[in-house]
Formats: C-alpha cells, structure tokens, sequence
C-alpha cells in the first residue's frame, strides 16, 4: 500500500479525473488532499472544495482543512470544518497565509487539534510565490511548539536533510516530516541521504512519503516516489514511509 500525505486538488488548474489516473499509474493508493486557503497564484481550492472531493472519492482521497489560524474565528471555522468533512488533520502555510508559527494568535486552533487528536502540517523551506516571505518559513519554530504542546503532532512539510530538521524530529516524540520535494530531490542525487537522514532522526517512523503532485502534474508522484523505493533500506522501514507512519496518523 502507498499513501501520498502530500497533494493539492484544485478547481481552477486541472482535473480530479487526471489526478487519479496519475495515482493509478504510480500505485498509489490513498492521497491526503491539503487546500491553501487563501490560494492566491497557488489555485483555487478550500475545505468545501476538498470536502466535496473526498465525499466523492472516499477510497481514494482523504483531506486536511485549512483556515488562516490568526484570524478571528479561526478554531470554529476549524472545528466546524473537522466535524462536517472528517478531515485528518490541518495544513498550514506560513508564507502564503502570511503569519508566523510563533504568533501566540494561533493556540486555539493548535488546541482543537489536541482536542481532536489530528496532526498539523506546516509549510517550511523555499516557496517560489512573488510576496510570500520565506522568513515564515523557519522550521525551527516547530521545535518550540512541539515543546510547548507535547499533545499535539506536527508535520514539517519539505523536510530537509541539510538543516535542523531531523534534530527536530529526533528530539521531540510528536514531530514527524515528509519526503515532499526538499529530500527528494537530495536522494535522487545522492542515494546515501535517505538511511543518512533516518540515522540523524534516531526513528524510522516518523518519515512521511510526499510528493506535492497536483492535477496539472501528476509526474511528482514518481519523483518523489522512486527515491524512496530504491533506498538502500529494508522493506519494513520502506513500508513505514510509504503507508504505516501515515495510517497511524490518518487512524485507518
């Protein structure tokens, strides 16, 4: 089984039908659908748009909600959100939502996720969108919350081999990261970075594979897929990354 924890769907860039092709043509299973709200030159996607998608496709496409976590109301309309979609957890995207992890604004919504027991996916690294600011970007803000929340999960999206990344995962119990883009790209190069970065996190389960694939480019699949099989790793652990980490998470 592979389960991607890293796609976007959205309305205006491509098709849900092209999206499952591209998951049949790379086997995968079950993709974990995260809207950006608000999208900008990202797409148009929010969580009635991601909702809809899942109820549709509940075997194959399972979602995250997304809200604006410093805005006024935001944990109800999460809340509100998780109760009507089932959603599995929240994404967050700093540089486009424009705010920073450590605005104490955003503990309601990080308390409902405690509250409902769902993981939070953060947006870290690079972020080639015009405005965003990549200061907000800094993942070493997840150590802190991870300290300061110890009931709450949280997902660094894009982890990176080269920075702090696995520390943070190696240090706190309930950080986990994602393969999506960054490390893939560094496996590809250099094959030695996978058991490498796994060695540094000090656990093999709290590796996420995903790819970042969307309607309009479905060859991410593979990219991210292909450095993970041909890890010089045994099959348990790969099969950790690519479904038993993100069924524990996802509760299926």
């Amino acid at each position: 089984m592979i389960i991607d924890f890293h796609v976007h769907i959205r309305k205006d860039k491509g098709t849900v039908d092209n999206f499952l092709r591209g998951m049949d043509e790379n086997n995968i299973d079950i993709s974990v659908v995260h809207p950006i709200v608000p999208g900008g030159t990202l797409g148009l996607s929010d969580n009635e748009f991601v909702g809809q998608l899942c109820k549709e496709h509940p075997d194959r496409l399972m979602g995250f909600a997304c809200v604006v976590p410093t805005e006024l109301g935001a944990a109800d309309e999460l809340r509100a959100a998780l109760d009507k979609y089932g959603f599995k957890g929240l994404k967050l995207h700093p540089p486009i939502q424009n705010f920073s992890m450590a605005d104490p604004r955003i503990a309601p919504c990080i308390e409902v996720c405690i509250e409902y027991d769902v993981p939070i996916l953060i947006h870290t690294g690079g972020i080639y969108t015009q405005g965003a600011r990549m200061a907000l970007s800094d993942s070493s803000i997840i150590d802190d919350l991870a300290i300061r929340y110890p009931k709450c999960k949280f997902i660094i999206a894009h982890g990176n081999p080269f920075t702090w990344d696995p520390v943070i995962v190696a240090k706190n119990p309930n950080v986990y990261m994602d393969t999506c883009g960054t490390m893939a790209r560094w496996m590809t190069l250099f094959p030695q970075i996978g058991p490498a970065t796994l060695a540094q996190m000090r656990t093999n389960d709290r590796l996420l594979y995903g790819s970042d694939a969307n309607a309009l480019n479905t060859a991410r699949f593979k990219e991210n897929l292909q450095p993970i099989l041909d890890m010089d790793v045994s099959d348990e652990i790969k099969n950790k990354i690519l479904c038993e980490t993100a069924k524990k998470l996802l509760k299926i």
